[in-house]
């Protein structure tokens, strides 16, 4: 779609914001220490980002705590600003992501930008440029990228006219940026939008 337009929500295929009926059940399964189910999936049908999730993304000491207690309530707690942000640091992240999903359905926008607003402190407010040309022209982006890092910006995105040209945007960033100046952390806009290129950022490319 190039245009603004209006359309229904098509369940089957997946055209649907939130609380689709196929969405999975939040659920977590933990035995001697490692997940063995993550929202009805079985470890045995795992892809690369569900291992990564049970592995390193969950707090499996509070887990099964937190995901037995009521979602409107964490829903509540997370937008209440009367709740501090530590008091929910521990439980957010004993969460799945159905879980999460769940708790985030019971609000409304404004409530996600308060949450957004508490959750999402930073130790140092930081700048962020985007590096991007017409052409996609691989090294230009690198040349752009290197200076925008000698200028001060601490993380950089690129966004891609041609999809199948990803890689090269991805490699070219962090290649441009990490010479202008070492740490800088870098992203391509196609992380956000397919599951494919996430795979990208696995690969520490981005």
């Amino acid at each position: 779609m190039n245009q603004d337009g209006f359309v229904k929500e098509w369940i089957e295929e997946g055209f649907i914001a939130m609380e689709s009926p196929n969405d999975p059940k939040p659920s977590i399964k933990i035995v001697n220490g490692a997940v063995t189910e993550l929202d009805g999936k079985p470890v045995s049908e795992f892809d690369l980002i569900d291992h990564f999730i049970a592995r390193y993304g969950i707090n499996l000491n509070r887990a099964e705590e937190v995901m037995a207690m009521d979602s409107v309530k964490l829903a509540n707690m997370l937008c209440d600003p009367n709740v501090k942000r530590s008091e929910i640091v521990p439980l957010t992240t004993a969460m799945t992501p159905a879980k999460i999903v769940e708790v985030v359905s019971h609000m409304n926008v404004v409530e996600m930008m308060m949450a957004m607003q508490k959750m999402r402190a930073r130790r140092t407010p930081s700048q962020q440029a985007h590096v991007t040309n017409v052409k996609d022209n691989p090294v230009q982006i690198a040349a752009d990228a290197a200076e925008g890092a000698w200028r001060g910006f601490d993380e950089q995105e690129t966004t891609v006219a041609v999809a199948r040209y990803a890689p090269f945007n991805a490699i070219a960033l962090l290649v441009g940026s990490q010479v202008g100046r070492p740490g800088v952390l870098t992203q391509c806009s196609l992380e956000e939008a397919t599951e494919l290129k996430l795979k990208l950022g696995m690969l520490g490319h981005t």
